[in-house]
This record gives structure tokens, sequence and C-alpha cells, in this order.
């Protein structure tokens, strides 16, 4: 019997996959460039315009070459860089280089030297693995650098990180997860608060501890410091929590030694406080009525996966109807319904209150706190999908498909992708035996997720293509669904993918077409 594949979420921090970055060039890693690599080409034309006259590609005017450039992914820039030494020089334009995502990429020592002179005007990096954090830290030179946002970073240790942060001061925002920084201790964060104060957003996962010292340090010098996210981690100074004067969103999402009594008192002086994320932890209900009685700024609790919460409502369903204006989301409310709320006087349909155009043009606070829920229940919603607990049908077939294909539209690249993630992940029973939970995947077709999916994975960064190749193939399990993607062009598109210089891409796309391919009437086509 012909069998299926499935693929969840993975651990991609070993290289596997990855291009090799180096001296302007992007080769697969493993392999390495011949001694005497050159693309096609000598810079001197070599075009035919149509009425068989030659075209010297040269004398295009920079802004139209820079055009080009950008939309170029990084291993195409450097072959067209290559061709000419005019071009080599546009090709390291700052203004294309501000931002630099090399998930897709191994990055060593070597390669960030590499790029450090193209690097001066840094100021958003992505990266994925520990072994690339400690080449950016060490190598990469970006003293302007604004962002970094760092995945599979579980071997992170104390003296790199406070290396990242030492040479990079200027940093607003850090992001590292959602892998458990478990060698990362309270030092590192305060050495972080020490030399970053300019921190705005401080988003780390799985920490053993993190000490009245640590938190302290970014109350105090952090004075701009208003997104903390604390997730995973073991424990929590929650009173200190109540000393960052400037923070407007808090998540402790996944933390369960936490003193609530003191949390909730604490956290409800602060005069900045907007939403506050306790999802996946043992919060009381008690502790959700305090903040919601005595903090006078706070307008959204998210409390999806909380036992005792979810408890009192199905004992009392009007247990926090009367929340003076403030939200209390959880996974047995209508969480649609409940955010059209913040649009009063306003004609939004339930399903579009993720949809920008509905609060581009309202208070500012409401888009920030639009941005960060689309962050904290793509955060949740993967991690609920992994732990697949008991009881969760009724909510997945009810919103939370809904939910997830609302943050596949997303403005925010990671956001997206971790919707992506969710969808492959929260439809497989058993990878073992290729099970996928047909309600679940027929949900996804009816509410319109295999277009949404297939244009994801026709865009042009890696990442993306990666995760919404991996959902739409776990979906074409089902015959159903299998049918519509092949209807909505899917084989054409997986052909495509899985001649991808990723190897990531191409593995899986190349399920996607075989599990297509059980179905006889597409093997045909296939083939």
């Amino acid at each position: 019997m012909t069998t299926r594949r499935v693929r969840r979420r993975t651990c991609r921090d070993k290289g596997k996959g990855k291009e090799v970055v180096e001296d302007g060039r992007a080769v697969e890693a493993g392999s390495s460039p011949p001694r005497d690599w050159a693309p096609a080409g000598d810079g001197d034309g070599g075009g035919e315009a149509v009425a068989g006259e030659a075209v010297d590609w040269t004398l295009l005017p920079d802004d139209t070459v820079l055009q080009l450039f950008g939309r170029l992914s990084y291993r195409d820039r450097a072959s067209l860089g290559a061709t000419c030494q005019t071009w080599r020089g546009l090709g390291s334009s700052p203004c294309l280089w501000s931002t630099l995502d090399l998930r897709a990429h191994r990055c060593d020592a070597e390669v960030a030297s590499s790029l450090a002179s193209r690097c001066g005007g840094l100021q958003r990096l992505r990266l994925r693995g520990h072994e690339a954090a400690v080449a950016v830290a060490s190598a990469l030179g970006a003293r302007d650098l604004r962002e970094v946002v760092a995945e599979g970073c579980r071997g992170l240790t104390d003296a790199t990180l406070a290396v990242l942060a030492a040479r990079h001061e200027a940093l607003e925002s850090l992001q590292i997860g959602p892998d458990p920084l478990e060698r990362i201790s309270s030092d590192a964060v305060r050495h972080v608060a020490l030399c970053c104060s300019r921190l705005r957003r401080l988003h780390l996962s799985g920490l053993r501890e993190v000490d009245s010292d640590a938190i302290g340090a970014l109350a105090r010098y952090c004075p701009l410091l208003e997104d903390v996210a604390l997730l995973d981690c073991g424990t929590v100074d929650e009173a200190a929590l109540g000393d960052i004067h400037s923070l407007r969103f808090l998540s402790i999402a996944g933390c369960y030694n936490v003193k609530w009594a003191t949390a909730s008192a604490s956290w409800a002086q602060l005069p900045l406080l907007v939403a506050v994320d306790v999802s996946r932890t043992d919060v009381s209900p008690n502790a959700v009525a305090r903040l919601i009685s005595h903090s006078k700024t706070l307008e959204l609790i998210c409390a999806l996966n909380c036992k005792f919460v979810e408890e009192e409502q199905a004992h009392s369903p009007t247990a926090f109807s009367n929340s003076k204006g403030k939200l209390v989301l959880t996974i047995t409310c209508p969480i649609f319904k409940s955010l059209a709320s913040l649009f009063p006087g306003e004609a939004v349909e339930e399903h579009g209150v993720f949809n920008e155009c509905n609060w581009r043009n309202k208070r500012k606070i409401l888009g920030v706190m639009m941005n960060w829920l689309e962050w904290v229940l793509s955060q949740s919603l993967l991690r609920i999908a992994e732990c697949n607990p008991y009881g969760m049908d009724d909510f997945w077939l009810q919103q939370g498909t809904s939910m997830l294909l609302s943050l596949v539209k997303s403005s925010q690249e990671d956001v997206q992708e971790r919707a992506a993630t969710t969808i492959a992940t929260f439809v497989v029973i058993d990878d073992e035996t290729a099970n996928v939970d047909a309600a679940r995947s027929e949900a996804v077709m009816r509410d319109g997720g295999i277009p949404l999916l297939l244009d994801l994975a026709r865009c042009s960064r890696v990442s993306a293509q990666s995760e919404a190749a991996k959902a739409i193939a776990n979906l074409s399990v089902n015959a159903k669904v299998a049918k519509v993607v092949a209807d909505e062009g899917g084989i054409a598109i997986f052909t495509n993918l899985a001649k991808s210089t990723n190897r990531l891409v191409a593995e899986e796309a190349a399920g996607g077409l075989w599990n297509l391919s059980v179905g006889e009437e597409h093997k045909v086509v296939i083939v």
C-alpha cells in the first residue's frame, strides 16, 4: 500500500538545508564553489533587443539597478554583483543591507567577516542557530543594529549574549526563541540591560530563572522598555516586573511558578500597562478579576488554555462580563466577536478584526496592541498544537482554524510563518502512521486556507516557502484537500519549489508532491 508523508515542526539549528554565504557568493551547505567560479557574462551587456540590436546593461540608471537588486535573493545579488565592478559597488549599497535574514544560510565567523563590509548600516537581523549568534556577536560589526530576531538558539550561552549586547548598544528589540534558553542566566539579562539602554522590546524563552536583580536592571537602565515577553520560564520575579513603569505589554505565557496574588497586585499599579498575556499558565480567576478591577489602563488579558479560568467560565459564563471595558480572551469565549468590540461604531466583520485596514487609522496604541496580540496568539497556538491537549477539537473547528488563517495574512512575517507551522502541526494526529485529522484539515479547506497557503509558498522568503509547503503537504494527506490543492495550481507550485537551492524547501515540496501523487488523477500530471 502506498504511504503518505507528514512532517511536523522540527529543530533546524544544525545547518541542514542551509546555504553558506561567503565572500559575496552563496553555495549549498556541504558543498564548495568551483575554484574559478564566476557567473555567466562579463558585465559588457550581451543581451539582444527585440530588433536585434545589442544592449549595454551597464548604461541602466543606478536607481533602476538598485531596484533590481532589491528584488533578488542574497544568492542572486551576489551573482549579479559579480558581473562588473560598477554593479558590485551598487550591490553593496547600504540601502540593500539595512535588513538581513540569515535563517536559510549557515553563518560562521568567516561568513560574518565577509559580510561585515556591507553591514555598516544594518538595522534588522534575523538568524537561526547559536553558532550564527556567536558569529554575529564576534565578527559582523553592525554597530547601528536595532533589531535581532534569533531562532533555534538552544545552545546560546551567557558569554555570547553578553558580547552581542556589548557590541550592539543601539539595540531596540531583542527576540530569542522559541527554543528554550537553558544556558542563559539572569546575569546575561542584567548585562543586556546595562548595555542596551534604548531597548524597547525584550522577548526571551525558556530561561530557568529571571530574578529580581535582572528585572530591576531592566527597570533602571532601560527607560523605554515597553514590551517584555518571558515565555515558558522556570521562575520569574513577578513583583519586580511591577517596577518597569514604562511597560505596556507583558507576556509570561507558559510560566507555572508565578505567585498570582503578588503578580496581580504589582502589575495593576503599572501606569501604562495595556495588555497582559497569561496563556498556558495556572492563573487564578481571582488574579484576573483583580487585574480587571484595579488596573486603570489595562484593556486586554489573553488567557488561552488556562485551566482554572476556563473552569470558572464553564461554571459561571458571566464571570468576567462586568470587566469595565476590558477584554478577557479564552478558548471558550468568542474571540473574534470580543475583539470586534475594540472598534465601537465601526462596521467591522468579526473575522476581519486582524485586517490591518480596520485599525490602521485608529488610535495608535490600538494598532500596536493588535500587532502584539497577533504575535502572542501565534506563539500560544503553536505551543497548544504541539502539545495537542485533550478537548481542543471544538476550539480548533469553531474558531482556532479561522484564527490561524487570519494570522497567515498578517503583515508580520514571523507571525505568518508561525501560523503556517501551526497548521502543519495541528492537523497531524500521528507522525508515524501519517494520520491526519480529517475534520481539521477540511476546516482549513472550507475557510479558504489552501489559496492562502499557496500564495505564501510563492513568496520570495525561503522560510515562508518551507513552512507553507509543509502545511500544504500535510493537509494533502486528505484526498478531498489534495484535490483542491491540485485544482488551485498546487502541483506547479510544488514542482517549482522542488527545484529550490534550499534543501529544506525542496524536501517539503517533494513531500507535497508525494502526497498528491497517491491520487491516481494527480499522478499523471506530476510525472
